[in-house]
């Protein structure tokens, strides 16, 4: 299933729905069932599978009314305005995951998984702007799968891992790559990868039931319709199972995401001519089979206050 948070038009109230085949979204929020259902994604992922069963229920149901001509509390996926699926408690983020990436940057890859956390306030939804801070010349992009934690776990090993992954979606780690360096420089790195609007996060949230294989998954960038990143998820160096083990010693809770790096073909790698940085006026969209598309056109930051 496709989970996503929402609102409508003249509402501003977050909405918990769930995707159809014929790409209308059903509004979980309203549904009148025998079996209650859960108030939002992170309600769902926190509810288990019995949560998970019930809303499958009620999208088999809607799936049937639809075909008899009933479209009860089904809107239009044009119609609605998408926010992120959720707000992670934490976003673990694994850096240089991929070989080529490493090297087009002019590095080696770590020995273990290693990387940084990207900050939750950084996180905004499909179709909100990406704002370039005023502090940079070098703003890139970094097409990642990102894990959807299912429990509280800790010391996982990794034949157990997936046991503890409720889905997947599509992170984008945005970086303030001039920054970033400097910082890394004389330390963690810190405000070059959270800056307000660094974390992209959805459209939605697809349940591991619909992707078997994470690791078979064609992951493509198109900045203004030009692809950038072309690769498969089975490039990466650590697989998804020895970064769930790794990063659980720090503690994993339900809604957490880890997000598993990306291949070459950013900004911070392009050798031809003029830049590959992105500038205001720019379309980023982040591709990954069996998940979607994530599009946020990228602008300038405002001045003063948020």
């Amino acid at each position: 299933m496709k989970l996503m948070s929402f609102q409508l038009p003249d509402d501003q109230n977050c909405r918990f729905g769930v995707l159809l085949s014929n790409r209308q979204v059903l509004d979980l929020s309203q549904c009148e069932v025998p079996r209650r259902l859960p108030a939002s994604l992170m309600d769902c992922i926190r509810g288990g599978e019995d949560a998970l069963a019930r809303v499958s229920d009620a999208l088999a149901a809607a799936e049937h009314r639809r075909a008899e001509g009933n479209h009860r509390h089904l809107h239009d996926l044009a119609g609605i305005a998408l926010l992120a699926p959720l707000r992670p408690g934490k976003i673990m983020a694994i850096g240089k995951n991929y070989a080529a990436h490493a090297a087009e940057i002019g590095e080696t890859g770590y020995t273990r998984p290693g990387g940084f956390i990207k900050h939750v306030d950084a996180v905004i939804a499909h179709g909100q702007t990406v704002r370039k801070p005023n502090w940079t010349d070098k703003l890139d992009y970094e097409n990642e799968l990102a894990v959807v934690i299912a429990d509280t776990c800790s010391e996982v090993s990794p034949e157990d891992a997936y046991n503890h992954v409720f889905g997947y979606t599509i992170m984008v780690d945005m970086s303030a790559r001039d920054v970033q360096y400097a910082e890394r420089k004389e330390g963690n790195i810190m405000i070059g990868k959270n800056f307000p609007t660094a974390a992209p996060l959805g459209p939605w949230v697809v349940t591991k039931d619909e992707i078997p294989d994470p690791h078979a998954l064609r992951l493509v960038t198109r900045v203004n319709g030009e692809t950038r990143q072309d690769a498969s998820t089975g490039m990466q160096i650590f697989k998804i199972p020895q970064q769930i083990a790794w990063y659980s010693h720090a503690g994993l809770y339900a809604g957490d995401i880890i997000s598993t790096g990306s291949p070459s073909g950013t900004g911070a790698g392009y050798q031809g001519s003029g830049s590959w940085y992105l500038m205001p006026g720019d379309l980023l969209e982040c591709e990954i089979e069996k998940i979607g598309v994530l599009r946020n056109p990228i602008g300038a930051a405002p001045s003063g206050r948020r």
